[in-house]
């Protein structure tokens, strides 16, 4: 089975995969600092949608076994920082979707921490490095080899060019998953603007020249999207056999 690479006209679709994946993670609900469930829903699906889009955009989006699960990344040098990235992606608008206290939390305190602490772990290595952004599974297909689909193709990569990969958890219980596929605690950062500090784990997998020299895939997997391609789906073959 293999992943595909999602197309700019299934992003609310992807973006609805991560809203029921971190519906309840901790995280979102202290990002979004809403006052109900239904205004919560609604947040979180726009602010999925945007950063999906701008990961179609500016990097990859891959999902796996008919959306039970979606992984965003960014490939080295790519970030969706840039102006052009915020308009297009509809980001601008949480400004004002979300409410005084969610602006500071999201614009003043997490983007600049996650900015802050990528590029004092990876250092000189931080333009040189695939990001694994965001990865969710539905809650009815975890357990199923959904999650190596999505992260294999960009590990056998990352070997085959000596790339590390790097991320964020924000429940310290997926420590063990991330641990088997070769991720290692870097660090624990804290978002600390309610009484219950939020953490997240800083976790790094390094390149496996020897598995590197055993893998080919079919696709190539390192350039982003254009504008101009985002109406087709790439297939990306990864491995059959899986442990989830």
């Amino acid at each position: 089975m293999t992943a595909q690479r999602v197309a700019a006209k299934d992003y609310k679709r992807a973006a609805s995969v991560l809203v029921e994946a971190f519906y309840d993670d901790p995280v979102s609900l202290y990002l979004c600092h809403c006052s109900n469930d239904k205004e919560y829903r609604k947040l979180l699906q726009d602010m999925m949608e945007y950063i999906v889009y701008a990961h179609i955009m500016r990097g990859m989006v891959l999902q796996a076994d008919d959306f039970s699960g979606i992984s965003l990344w960014m490939g080295p040098g790519n970030n969706m920082d840039d102006w052009y990235s915020i308009l297009r992606s509809g980001m601008w608008r949480l400004n004002y979707q979300l409410d005084a206290e969610g602006r500071h939390r999201f614009f003043r305190e997490f983007l600049p921490i996650l900015h802050d602490t990528k590029a004092e772990i990876l250092q000189q290595r931080d333009d040189s490095s695939w990001y694994l952004v965001y990865i969710g599974i539905l809650p009815n297909k975890q357990g199923k080899g959904c999650f190596r689909r999505l992260v294999q193709p960009i590990m056998d990569l990352c070997n085959q060019q000596n790339l590390p990969i790097y991320l964020e958890s924000s429940h310290p219980h997926n420590r063990a998953i991330y641990e088997h596929f070769g991720f290692r605690l870097q660090k624990t950062i804290f978002l600390k603007r309610e009484t219950n500090h939020i953490p997240l784990e800083i976790m790094v997998r390094e390149a496996d020249p020897l598995l590197g020299s055993n893998t080919n895939p079919s696709q190539p997997v390192s350039t982003p999207a254009s504008p101009s391609n985002h109406n087709k789906s790439k297939a990306i073959s990864i491995p059959i056999a899986s442990v989830y």
